[in-house]
């Protein structure tokens, strides 16, 4: 029973981190789009402020409008930026990934126990073991 139980919360674990990991990378998406979006929006700002310095220099009123908003389109864009390039994992995530690392030990040590118990332990011990194996691999592809 304990080898169905390491299993399965090496399972869960395994699926809350992979959960998490994937908001992460929704995350960052949606920082990273927000910031082509104001990327675009500031282009258009310099299209519009060449066109304003081009038109002569006693408009400084424009001018120095159009650089204020400029100015701040550049800070929003850098620290979007800063945002979606975070690859930090969530302390959720962290601790779903020791779960897991700690279960599958357990498992190991459980499934070494059979192997001691006889050819019915050792039989049984490799089938659970490639098993985990199996589930293992089928989750990363």
């Amino acid at each position: 029973m304990k080898v169905v139980d390491l299993t399965r919360i090496a399972a869960a674990a395994e699926a809350l981190r992979i959960k998490r990991q994937i908001l992460r990378y929704g995350k960052q998406v949606a920082f990273l789009a927000a910031a082509a979006i104001v990327g675009l929006f500031a282009l258009g700002v310099v299209h519009v402020l060449l066109w304003v310095v081009c038109d002569g220099p006693w408009n400084t009123g424009r001018v120095w409008a159009t650089v204020i908003v400029l100015a701040v389109d550049v800070v929003t864009i850098g620290i979007l930026l800063l945002l979606g390039r975070s690859r930090l994992a969530d302390p959720i995530e962290v601790e779903a990934r020791i779960t897991r690392d700690r279960s599958l030990s357990e498992l190991r040590n459980a499934v070494a126990l059979t192997a001691v118990t006889g050819p019915a332990g050792r039989y049984a011990g490799r089938t659970a073991w490639s098993g985990v194996r199996w589930v293992l691999r089928r989750r990363r592809k």
